[in-house]
């Protein structure tokens, strides 16, 4: 056996592509059609596209671009197809023009997302294209698609193997004013008085007026009654009564026995685009934005700021929705997209040069700088060393981390002291603070630290 080179490989991929399936994902199903296709969980799919659109921003240009070239369950072909006239897709045209210029503008903005991580996006989509390499190598020979649920149940109840059959007895069976020869209200007579036979028969009256015997015992019927041989046929019980309980009815004609009744399954409800429309409108929205800021290089175009727009969007959808009642899937996208806006606003902007552990100690007060900052790690203003001679104000702030400023006994200190989410119990008391070898004519030194996630410490020897 030959092995595959590469390039058959990768036309293997092509054509054992996966296709999408709305009806069991969120979107457009492109993650349940992965899913379904390599045998693992969607929710994995679903967190490994979250997880690259948050780090470099190729999550959403791959999903695109799953959206456009993987044909819909049941359709011929994909959108793209379809609209170079290859084929013919459930998707309108108009869809997949808009998803063209979205997929063009995520792939003018893929990189940094809210911090600056330069080269993740394509660090992430080669991630992301080498793992479905892998996952085709795991499982080449596709499964056969998922079979659609049967449109018709039977009568009775809704599980399985509960249908009604319906009985012998149906409108019609009786002749038309032919009422049943027993019912619960027929009256018997008081007694019962045999009918005199005759004496003798003669062989013509037995040959016209067969005696019939109800024996189970076929000799002793075919003993006692010769001549009932050739009748035999016409005295066999019908098929609704096998154990010839009722010979005087034998006579009627066999019940018509008609098929159970299939009763459809109610429409199912049409589910309502509002929540897909509204989140497209908003990538499509705030992607315009980010392109403009990084083609303008404005300092305005924050990631903040950036996230705003779209989380406008949708708070206008949201607020249209609420008096059509739909839209609510909105909500489970507009609590991170919060948590977002916030985060990238207070951190923003963030200096990685600034990161890991770093230590200032100036020799001269004409060395000092008017601010120092750290991104991520631990850091420390050592001003032990400088001889003040005029009063000075310096701001430090830390967004990860941790920051200490050492101050020396000879000045006085005035320190501010914010903390977003952390510990800010290592700064020196409010009011200023005289030091251990400071005169009253001593300068002052003021510090106003700030952190967002982290802690603060001024101390002074």
């Amino acid at each position: 056996m030959n092995n595959p080179t590469f390039q058959e490989q990768i036309q293997d991929l092509w054509r054992t592509r996966p296709v999408r399936l709305p009806a069991q994902g969120h979107v457009a199903g492109v993650c349940a059609g992965i899913g379904y296709r390599y045998g693992i969980d969607p929710i994995l799919v679903r967190v490994a596209f979250v997880a690259s659109t948050i780090f470099g921003g190729s999550g959403i240009l791959l999903y695109l671009a799953g959206w456009l070239v993987l044909a819909r369950a049941g359709d011929g072909s994909s959108p793209a197809q379809s609209l170079m006239g290859r084929g013919h897709s459930s998707d309108s045209s108009t869809k997949t023009i808009v998803l063209l210029v979205a997929l063009a503008i995520a792939a003018t903005t893929v990189g940094p997302v809210g911090v600056g991580l330069g080269g993740s996006g394509l660090i992430g989509l080669i991630l992301m294209v080498g793992g479905l390499w892998l996952l085709y190598q795991r499982a080449p020979v596709p499964p056969a698609l998922p079979q659609s649920t049967s449109p018709y149940v039977g009568a009775g109840t809704a599980y399985p193997g509960t249908g009604f059959t319906p009985g012998p007895f149906t409108p019609g069976y009786f002749a038309p004013n032919q009422p049943p020869v027993y019912t619960p209200y027929t009256k018997l007579p008081d007694t019962y008085v045999p009918e005199e036979r005759p004496a003798e028969q003669s062989p013509q009256s037995q040959a016209d007026h067969p005696t019939i015997n109800l024996s189970k015992d076929p000799s002793a019927s075919a003993a006692a009654n010769p001549t009932e041989v050739i009748g035999e046929a016409a005295i066999t019980p019908p098929s609704w009564d096998p154990l010839g309980v009722a010979p005087f009815a034998w006579d009627l004609p066999d019940p018509a026995v008609k098929a159970t009744p299939l009763l459809p399954l109610p429409p199912r409800k049409r589910r309502s685009r509002w929540t897909l429309t509204v989140l497209g409108l908003a990538i499509i929205v705030a992607a315009v934005t980010g392109a403009a800021g990084a083609a303008t290089g404005n300092e305005w175009f924050t990631p903040g700021r950036v996230g705003a727009v779209g989380l406008a969007v949708i708070a206008l959808g949201l607020i249209l929705g609420a008096f059509f009642r739909k839209g609510y899937g909105l909500l489970v996208v507009t609590g991170p997209l919060v948590g977002f806006v916030l985060l990238a606003s207070l951190v923003y902007p963030i200096d990685f040069d600034a990161s890991g552990e770093q230590r200032w100690t100036p020799a001269t007060a004409s060395e000092l700088d008017p601010s120092y900052s750290g991104a991520f790690g631990s850091f420390t203003l050592d001003l032990n060393g400088v001889d003040f001679t005029e009063d000075k104000t310096i701001d430090v702030a830390a967004s990860f981390g941790e920051f200490v400023v050492m101050v020396p006994p000879t000045v006085n200190v005035k320190n501010s002291c914010t903390v977003v989410m952390g510990d800010g119990s290592g700064c020196l008391d409010g009011g200023v603070h005289r030091g251990r070898e400071a005169t009253p004519d001593s300068p002052t030194l003021t510090i106003n630290a700030k952190a967002t996630f982290g802690s603060l410490k001024v101390t002074q020897s």
